[in-house]
């Protein structure tokens, strides 16, 4: 400041008919001046203003090199700023579009002319080097300079472009100005405090904000403050700026994959590209009770394969298809079994290179317990857990297609409660209930291994009986069947008496095929039912039935 001073009073006394040699000696921008126009300016200020050749401010208002938002010290003309006889700052606009701070001291002359002249005399508060300013536009962070007011004298394009300002526009700003508190936080729309971090010296902190662009979006910043120091006095601020909503994002979307990978209840599994085991997640070590110590480095052939060729044809699929899902009986550490479905992916990079395997691994016993639950359920009887009518009609079909093919016989028997309407009025539900439960028990008892007993409904029960050897076989199971359902039977410390009447049809001799068979089987237990009941009849052509009785008597 002092030379600024110094400069002005020894041109002041010079002749100003053009500028003395001092004028082109000093680095200061040098101009002369009347009350609005440029009338005279040094090689210094030339240069320092951006203007190069025949190109010169000279002859055009004064103004026109302060940016827009200083001009209004200026509106009384130049001789203003020499009347405050005061260092004013201003923002000075040069020929090649930059906005950048200088003092500005400016003198009047004695008047040599009709009119007042003014010598004015300008430098910059940080000038900037060639070198520099190439470092600053090419920096990936955003890079402001602040003085010690707080107004920003240098800012880099990244700065701009992350604030989404213009570049002139932001160093006409103050630094509360141009950062912003964005929204999703109670101070938003209010100034950043950096002003105050950097008086109180809170440098090379790395900080974080949410902060406004310049047309009201948001976003994540990560900036830090350092001093400017000459002769170890601090001159002004440094502030250096990201923007880091994308990092942020990522890291937010590792953090939930983390969680999720930490929380599922699915195991999960991960493997590097020579299949061994770099990371598990608590559910695998739940289900197969093995730690994440005794899994991390052991091949996934190990750990997910219990038989070598379902291994190499899963591994096959997985290359061709970059994915598949198999289902396998497992033995947890404790030696438990547990129904498991795996899925194994490939994960690859750009260039389709494997980078790992993935694997996810479910206990499904619970799902394959209540399958078979329900399996059973549509099967087999509920409350004599002998086949129902569906598994017995089913069972029929297929034997007698497998009769036709291998040429084999089979014999069908059904078989009628005589006096169950009886027991179940006279003693009650629960003993009829419990009489047909030890009715099955009974009719499997008098069978073999690979005959079929099952209850159509009501107190209504069939045999089948597959590869019999000639008709005589099916008599001695009648007869079993007749004396031991005429033995009293114990309900419960009531005695409950009843007999059967059996109808018996034989395939290929009498049917053509299974619903036949049953019809035939049926007619022939109604002839036993006519004829006495307590007996079994077999089914005859001609078999006619007058007169049918009442299935329950």
């Amino acid at each position: 400041m002092a030379g600024q001073k110094k400069v002005a009073k020894e041109l002041k006394t010079d002749v100003l008919s053009s500028f003395s040699p001092l004028a082109e000696m000093v680095s200061d921008g040098v101009c002369l001046c009347d009350s609005t126009t440029l009338l005279d300016i040094n090689r210094a200020g030339l240069e320092l203003l951006g203007f190069t050749g025949k190109d010169t401010p000279i002859g055009k208002p004064f103004t026109n090199l302060i940016a827009s938002g200083g001009r209004k010290t200026l509106s009384e003309g130049v001789s203003s700023l020499a009347q405050s006889a005061a260092t004013k700052r201003l923002d000075i606009a040069g020929a090649d579009g930059r906005i950048w701070a200088a003092d500005v001291q400016a003198t009047t002359l004695e008047k040599l002319t009709d009119e007042d002249r003014v010598l004015v005399i300008f430098r910059p508060i940080n000038p900037v080097s060639g070198q520099m300013r190439q470092i600053l536009e090419a920096a990936n962070e955003g890079i402001i300079g602040v003085d010690l007011d707080g107004h920003i004298c240098i800012a880099n394009p990244t700065a701009a472009e992350i604030l989404d300002r213009d570049l002139s526009a932001l160093l006409c700003m103050s630094i509360d100005g141009a950062l912003i508190v964005g929204t999703g936080s109670d101070q938003a729309g209010q100034p950043l405090p950096v002003l105050a971090d950097m008086q109180r010296g809170k440098y090379y902190v790395v900080q974080e904000a949410r902060l406004a662009r310049g047309d009201g979006m948001s976003f994540e910043a990560e900036y830090a403050i350092a001093p400017m120091r000459e002769n170890k006095e601090t001159t002004g601020y440094v502030l250096t700026l990201r923007d880091v909503t994308e990092r942020k994002q990522a890291e937010s979307e590792l953090r939930l994959a983390a969680t999720v990978f930490d929380h599922t209840s699915e195991g999960l599994l991960v493997a590097d590209s020579g299949e061994r085991v770099t990371k598990v997640n608590r559910a695998f070590t739940a289900i197969t009770g093995l730690s994440e110590k005794e899994v991390v480095g052991q091949p996934i052939r190990s750990i997910l394969f219990f038989d070598d060729k379902v291994y190499r044809d899963t591994m096959t699929d997985l290359q061709k298809n970059g994915q598949v899902e198999w289902e396998q009986c497992c033995k947890n550490k404790a030696g438990d079994r547990y129904a498991a479905r795996q899925a194994l992916s490939l994960v690859r990079d750009a260039d389709g290179e494997v980078q790992q395997f993935a694997a996810i691994l479910n206990d499904i016993t619970e799902r394959k317990l209540d399958e078979e639950q329900i399996r059973y359920q549509a099967n087999y009887d509920q409350l004599t857990g002998i086949p129902n009518r569906a598994l017995f009609m089913d069972r029929l079909a297929r034997l007698v297609i497998e009769s036709r093919r291998t040429k084999t016989n089979i014999g069908l028997m059904f078989i009628d409660l005589d006096g169950f309407k009886a027991v179940n009025d006279s003693l009650g539900h629960d003993a009829g209930d419990l009489l047909l439960k030890q009715t099955a028990d009974r009719l499997n008892f008098c069978v073999r291994e690979s005959d079929t007993v099952a209850r159509l409904g009501g107190d209504e029960f069939t045999v089948i009986m597959p590869l019999i050897d000639s008709i005589e076989s099916t008599v001695v199971v009648a007869e079993r069947i007749l004396q031991s359902l005429t033995d009293p039977f114990d309900l419960d410390g009531q005695e409950g008496r009843i007999s059967a009447s059996i109808g018996i049809s034989i395939y290929p001799e009498q049917a053509d095929d299974d619903k036949q068979l049953l019809h035939k089987a049926d007619v022939a237990m109604f002839h036993a039912k006519s004829q006495g009941k307590a007996n079994y009849q077999f089914y005859r052509d001609g078999l006619e039935i007058e007169g049918v009785p009442e299935r329950e008597a």
